[in-house]
């Protein structure tokens, strides 16, 4: 017999006579208690037995009972393909099957996962027909076609799909119609969490790490955490009316934090159809037009007033210039994406580093820009000095179009 056999009746046998043996002190009774001991954890006495009483386990993937410990639903025993598709689900996990049933039945769960010689279970031995199997298997009081079948019936899927109301359920659309789907629980997936969460926080590495930071020592490794969990709680005070992986947790879980992202507010907006329209606020340069406003109804025209007027346009377009070297800075190809595809080219060319070679080789667009520049500075000036009598006509859009030329052909700030 393989040793963790041996093991496994020893220790039971071992318990069952620790609770017989208290209700006497009598040497018959007891050498009685001893022998029935022997004969009740034999292989012939034990085998037939287990294997009828295996019926009353289900192994599952998806337990019901995570839901309500009175919930009756079908053996589920899900099998994904495994893909590299990033995503967290059956088939890309690999985690143990589950077990409910009657907790009469238990010991038989823990005979059948019973390592072998080889690593596998005895009852991965079950399902290949080994001959390692057969040996085992192999008592005057059954035949092991008999003990197999009996066996196996932990691992029988239910003919059909049953739910129940205690499940959770959540209706799902489905073209114009909905399904109503019953949510089961990953027995096995939370218990791999669990595991690697438990061995990330509180593993001797970790410590060793920890105890380290307290003793403000440098450790080579550090240690990682996880942060905002919550510990969820199944069955009470009863985990073994879960499943057999649930009393083996105690019943505990945990819940990853799933509360939305804080994002920091973004310096600058991508346009979608034109940066002039999208990503420039009026109000941002609201001074500085005040300030030109000023200048150009003062009346005066000597050489300091038309200075301010020229260093206003240039410290304006210089404002404007930084918003544009901030969405340069996002990365390359920005602008190819299906969200930006009404940005003119000539915008496109200037604000993304994607088409620098182009930018650089041609002024085909700089025009395009310089003008969309210059009718921009027209626009907001009128519109946030609607009380002023100062008109820009032409003669401003050309002088503004050649400053904004500069400037943007240039590709720098003014001020540094």
């Amino acid at each position: 017999m393989h040793e963790s056999i041996t093991t496994f009746f020893a220790d039971r046998k071992a318990a069952w006579l620790k609770t017989k043996l208290k209700t006497t002190e009598d040497p018959d009774q007891q050498a009685a208690i001893q022998q029935e001991a022997e004969d009740k954890f034999s292989l012939p006495t034990w085998l037939p037995d287990a294997a009828r009483r295996a019926a009353w386990l289900s192994m599952v993937s998806h337990p019901g009972k995570f839901s309500h410990p009175s919930a009756k639903t079908s053996s589920v025993i899900a099998q994904g393909q495994q893909a590299n598709d990033g995503y967290l689900r059956t088939g890309n996990v690999d985690y143990e099957l589950d077990v409910f049933g009657n907790a009469a039945a238990m010991d038989v769960y823990k005979f059948l996962t019973l390592p072998l010689n080889d690593g596998q279970t005895l009852l991965q031995h079950l399902e290949r027909d080994s001959e390692e199997a057969k040996r085992l298997l192999t008592v005057p009081t059954a035949n092991y076609d008999s003990l197999r079948s009996g066996f196996l019936t932990v691992k029988q899927s239910d003919d059909g799909n049953r739910t129940d109301g205690l499940v959770k359920q959540v209706y799902f659309p489905v073209d114009a119609d909905y399904h109503l789907l019953s949510i089961l629980t990953p027995a096995g997936m939370l218990t791999q969490t669990k595991s690697r969460i438990d061995a990330m926080r509180f593993s001797e590495a970790t410590k060793q790490a920890k105890d380290s930071r307290r003793k403000n020592e440098h450790h080579a490794d550090g240690f990682d955490d996880m942060l905002g969990l919550t510990v969820t709680l199944y069955g009470g005070t009863k985990p073994q009316n879960i499943s057999v992986l649930n009393n083996q947790n105690a019943g505990r879980a945990y819940l990853l934090s799933s509360v939305p992202p804080i994002f920091e507010q973004r310096q600058v907006r991508l346009p979608t159809r034109h940066f002039f329209r999208n990503s420039l606020s009026a109000r941002r340069f609201q001074d500085s037009f005040q300030t030109l406003d000023r200048l150009m109804r003062s009346g005066v025209n000597n050489m300091h007033v038309r200075d301010g007027i020229r260093h206003t346009l240039k410290y304006l377009i210089d404002a404007v210039l930084r918003l544009a070297f901030a969405i340069r800075a996002t990365g390359p190809g920005w602008s190819q994406t299906e969200h930006y595809r009404d940005l003119p080219l000539a915008q496109r060319i200037w604000l993304d580093d994607a088409y620098l070679e182009q930018r650089e080789q041609s002024e085909v667009w700089l025009d395009e820009v310089a003008g969309d520049f210059a009718r921009w500075i027209i626009r907001t000036y009128e519109y946030l000095c609607k009380d002023s009598r100062t008109k820009l006509g032409d003669d401003e859009f050309h002088e503004l179009a050649a400053l904004a030329e500069q400037a943007v052909a240039a590709d720098q700030e003014f001020f540094k």
